[in-house]
């Protein structure tokens, strides 16, 4: 078996994780054997930013590139829940299952190396993986475990995959890709489909070569629990000094969907008291006290409907959802958050669907 390796990354245009992926790349031992593939759907093209590298391939998919893919996808998927597919689309982005195939069939070495942007890698981490790979006759291998650094708090935790296989650690060889490939239309948890019964997989214990950075960007997705690493010894690197995460994923979420003039409702906000608003949102944050029988009203006094609503009270909203539609709706603590996912999702009048922590309304999805 040979020992080049194509490491693929793909971007949904994360400017400020550049630094990371270029001293991950060439923090690698055995350069010689190594490429970096990388995948970005982003708005700007970032090719310049890659241009002192060896052996980069960066791939850039426009505007067009984008449609012609996501009209294939939707043509292509059999299910009849496209919900998932439809919130990309919105986004103007492609699913990572998507971006991922595409990476491999751009790429290539016989061997396939997953690379995330947010992620700090052990210099040895590709050669670990090819020799554990080449001793226990594997043809995929993964960690079901990572540690995760919080950038702010500096301190070391340890994060666990609900579906038991992280994508920042996949290794796998080219063969193994050809047989089934990524989902295309698998916009998280990609990995699970595609290393599950498609040949010779073990998991691989250790996962302390992969960090998860942990931030603003990525926080409510990952569970962090704590962690005493004894006999190990973990360098973060200096350049982490670099990375600055200043754009809240809501924000960016918002922009995202909405390209022009935004409304926006707050119930007790935090995030709104908290961020520098966009010029084109039109704010209201309803922080006076309010009762559960006169929210409706009071609401409808500031507008009919909002293409955001984020709350954040103390208490549970009831009768809202079904006198004043919106678009999306953020839920932005923990408070209440069971009882307030099923308030919405028995709405009859206005329906929403469930979507990587989102409510979206049914009607302004698909339409």
């Amino acid at each position: 078996m040979s020992d080049k390796t194509s490491i693929i990354t793909i971007l949904h245009g994360e400017e400020e994780f550049i630094p990371l992926i270029k001293h991950n790349y060439n923090n690698f031992k055995d350069k010689d054997n190594l490429e970096l593939v990388i995948v970005d759907d982003g708005d700007k093209n970032l090719i310049s930013y890659f241009s002192d590298l060896d052996n980069v391939l960066y791939l850039h998919l426009n505007s067009e590139e984008k449609e012609k893919f996501t009209k294939q996808i939707h043509e292509e998927y059999n299910q009849p829940n496209k919900s998932y597919l439809y919130y990309e689309k919105i986004r103007g982005r492609l699913p990572n299952g998507f971006l991922r195939d595409y990476g491999c069939g751009m790429s290539s070495h016989e061997n396939i190396f997953h690379m995330n942007m947010d992620c700090i890698y052990h210099p040895k981490s590709v050669q670990r993986k090819l020799a554990f790979l080449k001793r226990v006759g594997a043809e995929c291998i993964y960690c079901d475990t990572t540690l995760a650094y919080d950038i702010y708090g500096k301190e070391l935790y340890k994060t666990e995959s609900p579906v038991k296989i992280h994508e920042s650690t996949l290794f796998h060889t080219r063969e193994f890709w050809k047989r089934r490939g990524f989902q295309w239309s698998d916009t998280l948890n990609e990995g699970k489909y595609f290393h599950y019964n498609n040949g010779q997989d073990r998991k691989m214990d250790k996962y302390y070569d992969t960090i998860q950075v942990l931030s603003v960007h990525n926080i409510n997705i990952y569970k962090p629990v704590k962690i005493t690493l004894e006999g190990v010894d973990i360098k973060i690197p200096e350049m982490m000094g670099e990375i600055k995460i200043t754009e809240h994923p809501f924000k960016k979420l918002i922009n995202d969907i909405f390209k022009d003039e935004t409304t926006i409702l707050g119930l007790e906000s935090e995030f709104l008291e908290n961020i520098e608003p966009d010029d084109k949102w039109l704010i209201h944050n309803i922080k006076d006290k309010w009762k559960q029988t006169k929210l409706s009203k009071m609401v409808k006094q500031i507008g009919e409907s909002f293409n955001v609503f984020l709350y954040s009270a103390k208490h549970p909203a009831w009768d809202l959802f079904k006198n004043v539609p919106f678009d999306i709706i953020i839920l932005e603590t923990p408070k209440n958050y069971e009882q307030m996912c099923g308030i919405i999702k028995e709405n009859k009048i206005h329906e929403y669907i469930h979507v990587q922590g989102l409510f979206i309304r049914r009607e302004f999805l698909e339409k």
